[in-house]
């Protein structure tokens, strides 16, 4: 199962973690900078210390903490056993720290500036501190670190705050046109759609309107060419049985030939009245479904197979026909088209071999099966009506199946709704 990522979810956590990034870096930075202050804060004292004090040669000086010397060897061991190199002129800072975390402050630290005075006399400015010498001086504030890192966590909180509340300014305007599109319908088309507060979703709003009232004036042009033409079809037709009928009664049609021919006339005026019928129903999808009628089903099926029978002259067919008698409730006109189409797709796609028709309770089926080996190269199956007959399936809730063979194709279709199935 694909799962379908939400747009509103989607922005939020994005916001969220640049957000996260953006202030977590900035912590970052703070505290790099924060340590980089110090740093520079005590190299300038190490520098004034050098300055103001006079150191020789075996006799250092010390002044506010700061041991100012001049060789590396008057340097206080302590400071020696820490940073065993004397540091080099550029940039001539050292610092060795010990117990160093984001939230405590470290246990001890060793620093050496090795810098030059005016008089081009070199000196090594040593200073340590450890944490149990250090005075203790009361702070009744939070660790600088502690800190950054709480308002930190505060700016996230208001970040997120302030990206749930644009969200919703945001999506509650698109979910109020998502509703007013699903309901659209005929009677709102004429009306002005709603403010949707912001100008591109108005923009997308009237584009919505003017294509459905597009697809709706195409939709009622339809409905009324259905409308007329549901007159105009039926009207001929009726007319092509009242004249079959009155021929009928001619005696001088009473040949074997001219009755065979009325017969098929009269054949092909059914057909076309009930896929006229059928057809106009179909495209109306409100329309209520043709009348459902009592139907004996293995009767159909072998009068359908009996004025289809012409489509197998001479051709080397034959027909195999297990039925037995059941009843179904069904539109008639419906019934009979779908069968017609199943039958007649079998005749006609049948050269040389045999058909096998099988009725039991409200389940059939057709196979067609050609023997002769030219043919099996040939595309058999039941292209003609397929569409049709599957539309009627759907719409009546019918089992329908068809899937090809290797000399012909099976077909079943079973006329009791799925839903009582």
């Amino acid at each position: 199962m694909k799962i379908r990522i939400s747009l509103k979810l989607y922005f939020l956590s994005a916001m969220l973690m640049l957000g996260i990034i953006i202030v977590t870096s900035s912590s970052v930075l703070m505290m790099n900078y924060f340590v980089q202050g110090l740093d520079t804060v005590l190299q300038v004292n190490m520098r004034n210390a050098a300055e103001k004090t006079v150191a020789k040669d075996g006799s250092p000086a010390t002044i506010l903490n700061y041991h100012v010397a001049t060789r590396w060897l008057d340097v206080p061991d302590v400071i020696k056993q820490n940073i065993p190199k004397p540091p080099e002129l550029s940039p001539g800072f050292i610092k060795v720290i010990d117990g160093s975390n984001w939230f405590e402050p470290p246990d001890s630290g060793y620093f050496v500036l090795r810098v030059k005075g005016k008089q081009g006399q070199e000196f090594y400015v040593s200073h340590l501190f450890e944490k149990h010498e250090e005075p203790k001086i009361e702070n009744k504030g939070l660790p600088p670190s502690l800190t950054i890192i709480i308002v930190g966590m505060i700016t996230i909180c208001l970040i997120f705050v302030l990206l749930v509340l644009m969200i919703r300014s945001v999506a509650s305007p698109v979910e109020k046109l998502g509703d007013w599109a699903k309901n659209l319908n005929a009677d709102k088309l004429n009306n002005s759609p709603p403010d949707f507060q912001y100008n591109e979703l108005n923009k997308l709003a009237l584009i919505i309107k003017s294509s459905l009232h597009s697809v709706q004036k195409a939709l009622q042009r339809e409905h009324d060419f259905l409308r007329h033409a549901s007159h105009e079809l039926r009207t001929p037709i009726t007319v092509l049985r009242g004249n079959i009928d009155l021929l009928k009664k001619i005696k001088s049609c009473s040949t074997s030939k001219e009755i065979t021919i009325i017969e098929r006339i009269e054949r092909a005026c059914f057909t076309m009245g009930d896929l006229t019928e059928t057809l106009l129903w179909l495209s109306r999808e409100n329309e209520t479904p043709p009348f459902k009628e009592s139907i004996a089903l293995d009767i159909l099926l072998k009068e359908l197979v009996d004025e289809l029978k012409y489509l197998l002259q001479g051709k080397e067919v034959e027909i195999v026909i297990n039925s037995k008698p059941y009843q179904i409730e069904a539109p008639r006109s419906a019934c009979r088209m779908v069968l017609n189409n199943l039958i007649r797709n079998a005749f006609e796609h049948t050269q040389t071999g045999t058909i096998f028709i099988e009725q039991f309770n409200a389940h059939i089926l057709i196979n067609n099966r050609n023997t002769n080996i030219k043919e099996k190269k040939e595309e058999l199956g039941f292209g003609l009506g397929l569409k049709l007959t599957k539309k009627l399936s759907r719409r009546f809730d019918w089992s329908y199946l068809s899937e090809p063979t290797e000399f012909g194709h099976n077909v079943k279709v079973n006329f009791a709704p799925k839903s009582k199935n």
